[in-house]
């Protein structure tokens, strides 16, 4: 696999066998890229059910995703994405997480997340209270918020001021269901 700037797991020859035990493999897909593959430490994410952290060793389950930010830890550091709805396989040694979609912040269409911000937010105030339609829209709300605040706590200075220039609120808040 190649190896990106923004991957933070060791080589596998890199690593003591006392470490691998510490670790787990963590490997993220979307439909459209193999977007993390590495051991780690820990990871933490938010699923239907409120936010996980997993930790090595972890018991068996299988959780759905709900938009967020994963926190993973590998060799003391610390990176955060932005993960959309999916499913996460968590076993002993591996966590495999299949989503629709994952970012990195610096991957991150600032202009793009804050149109399609404002364009769910529009379609909430239409929609009948407990419509589909209004259901769709407040999760495209929430997509759309997780991925300003990667920018706004974990972006570049470029995203970080830009996302300043066009939006005249501190932060998106969320429609309440």
């Amino acid at each position: 696999m190649h190896r990106r700037s923004y991957e933070i797991e060791p080589k596998e020859d890199e690593m003591s066998e006392a470490n691998k035990q510490k670790t787990m493999m963590l490997e993220i897909v979307t439909p459209y890229r193999h977007f993390y593959e590495g051991r780690v430490e820990s990871v933490s994410l938010s699923s239907a059910g409120g936010r996980v952290g997993i930790l090595p060793g972890h018991a068996p389950m299988v959780i759905a995703l709900t938009p967020g930010l994963i926190q993973i830890t590998a060799q003391g550091f610390t990176r955060y994405a932005v993960l959309t709805d999916g499913f996460a396989e968590i076993g002993q040694h591996l966590l495999l997480i299949l989503c629709d979609s994952a970012n990195w912040p610096e991957e991150i269409d600032v202009r793009r997340a804050v149109e399609a911000y404002h364009r769910a937010s529009a379609r909430v105030a239409l929609a009948q209270r407990d419509s589909e339609d209004r259901k769709y829209s407040l999760n495209s709300m929430k997509r759309a918020s997780e991925r300003i605040e990667a920018v706004r706590r974990y972006g570049d200075d470029r995203q970080k001021n830009l996302l300043v220039r066009i939006t005249d609120v501190s932060k998106p808040e969320d429609s309440a269901e």
